[in-house]
């Protein structure tokens, strides 16, 4: 099997094929002997017609389709398809993670050379450096490419039959135990790793104007910080006590909540409507405007320039960022016994399990007796009345006796 790329007397370059049981053809590409058209031909014909001939899959008298099938070329062609039900940023995030991440180990390499060891040994390097969490993003963006290439048809015939990553098992964290329970040691440590009430209490007592009351209520409401950047003045009802989510700020943009079930109404508890009432002196000018705003008394372009005045108040040595005051608000009113669902509704999430899976494993129980929130104080108030399941027993009367 060979193919060689010739010119023939009109400088059009041409291709010799040999193959099978010693067959040949000779076929003309109609294209000029440039330098561009010869990398063309080499770096995607010519592989492509091999991939063909080495599958039995070669027909000379079929049209032929060319299309890009490097990893570089196929995975931009992937993006692209994707790109316009994809937020802006993601977008950015999942060409930023391609280039960096993908291309310089695959770039040149054909789809169809790609092996599940190949993913396997990229993805293990990689957890040498980053957070699984982090790798499993980039092996999202690499996965969806290989499944479009699955899904595409080259002369009617699938770029890839089987998506390689399907033998190879996504990273999960390392879990350590801790006082005699297993939890996820990387995903705490590294995604949540919440201030305590003291440290936010300094945080607020160390910042003033509107990144004190941005604290003040991101981490008593638990709002992401993109969508306390897009609340406006009609969105909070100071009357009922009210605040109305409806959207989010991203890079200049006004778009919906992450999810459907971020669109929520969230209740304003103990000194939320205070930094309210202090930014609206701030602000309040227009009853339709954005509650925060800028220098120049325009909308943030998004909250990365709180956030950095934010990280401005930590030590040096404190890796904690603006998104942990979320994660403080439902860590505190967790392990204070509040209401699982009512945490969950408030943070906007789908569910309460996605809330216990994010959240329950940071939740510990006091030792010291008195300091814990009385449980169960119906079962309390049976034993009082000395009534349990609709049995009477005297106060001496022993089990069993």
């Amino acid at each position: 099997m060979s193919v060689r790329v010739y010119t023939n007397n009109y400088n059009i370059l041409c291709l010799d094929i040999r193959y099978g049981d010693g067959e040949r053809v000779r076929t003309s590409t109609k294209l000029k002997d440039t330098v561009k058209n010869r990398q063309l031909i080499t770096k995607k014909i010519i592989p492509h017609l091999e991939v063909q001939i080495l599958n039995g899959e070669y027909d000379p008298k079929a049209k032929q389709e060319v299309v890009p099938n490097t990893v570089r070329e196929y995975g931009y062609k992937s993006l692209m398809r994707h790109k316009n039900k994809r937020r802006k940023h993601v977008h950015k995030a999942y060409l930023q993670h391609f280039e960096s991440k993908i291309v310089p180990e695959f770039g040149d390499m054909l789809i169809q050379h790609i092996s599940a060891m190949k993913l396997l040994d990229w993805q293990n390097k990689l957890l040498e450096n980053f957070q699984a969490s982090s790798v499993k993003k980039y092996r999202t963006v690499f996965n969806t490419i290989l499944e479009d290439a699955r899904k595409e048809l080259i002369n009617g015939k699938k770029m890839i039959s089987e998506n390689p990553f399907r033998d190879v098992d996504v990273p999960k964290d390392r879990e350590v135990f801790v006082d005699g329970d297993e939890y996820d040691n990387e995903f705490l440590d590294n995604q949540v790793n919440p201030f305590s009430l003291d440290e936010i209490e300094d945080l607020i007592a160390k910042s003033d104007g509107y990144l004190r009351n941005f604290i003040g209520i991101m981490s008593r409401t638990g709002m992401r910080p993109g969508e306390l950047v897009a609340l406006r003045w009609g969105d909070v009802d100071f009357d009922n006590e009210i605040i109305k989510i409806r959207r989010t700020r991203i890079q200049g943009e006004n778009g919906p909540p992450k999810k459907k079930a971020s669109v929520r109404d969230i209740e304003m508890i103990s000194g939320v409507k205070e930094f309210f009432k202090s930014q609206f002196a701030i602000t309040g000018d227009d009853p339709n405007g954005n509650i925060f705003l800028n220098s120049s008394k325009l909308p943030f372009y998004s909250h990365d320039f709180i956030a950095k005045q934010f990280k401005d108040l930590l030590s040096k040595d404190d890796k904690r960022y603006l998104y942990q005051l979320r994660h403080s608000f439902a860590t505190m009113m967790i392990s204070e016994g509040e209401d699982i669902l009512w945490v969950s509704k408030m943070l906007g999430h789908k569910s309460s399990d996605i809330t216990l899976k994010t959240y329950a494993k940071a939740y510990k129980i006091s030792r010291n007796k008195e300091q814990r929130k009385k449980r169960a104080l119906f079962l309390e108030k049976r034993h009082s009345l000395g009534t349990v399941n609709n049995l009477t027993f005297q106060k001496s009367q022993k089990i069993g006796g």
